[in-house]
């Protein structure tokens, strides 16, 4: 192999790491969920309304301070503060065949338990039809 050959690899091999490794993990079937980059992605088996009720639940249950709350036919935010005082964004998008996906950051750089916390407590919500 020439050096130009290997330079050429190199760089093919530099910007096919950089493209696998940007955007959200795939999810295969509903109610999974990978914790991925600091934010915990998700699918849910229900509509983006349940699911947003279910939300807004389980942040009043865990007790979270709701700050803002978005809604459209297209997307869904709840941004809430807990009491140390980090941040927790839950976006959900409505998905194919009734489905919801989720994404839940816990403060800047993620918190993956704090996030497995809330999903735990929205699936909890989901199923039981609490709001």
């Amino acid at each position: 192999m020439t050096i130009r050959g290997f330079s050429r690899f190199v760089v093919f091999a530099g910007i096919m790491i950089i493209l696998c490794g940007c955007g959200r993990p795939t999810l295969v079937g509903t109610d999974a969920a990978v914790y991925s980059r600091g934010s915990l992605y998700a699918v849910a088996g229900k509509d983006l309304n349940s699911v947003y009720s279910a939300t807004l639940a389980a942040m009043k249950q865990l007790e979270i301070e709701i700050t803002e709350q978005n809604k459209d036919v297209f997307y869904a935010k709840v941004i809430g503060k807990i009491a140390d005082g980090r941040t927790v964004t839950v976006r959900l998008e409505p998905a194919a065949d009734k489905s919801t996906e989720l994404r839940i950051q816990t403060s800047t750089f993620g918190n993956e338990e704090r996030s497995r916390v809330i999903y735990q407590k929205i699936q909890e919500n989901l199923k039981t039809g609490s709001k």
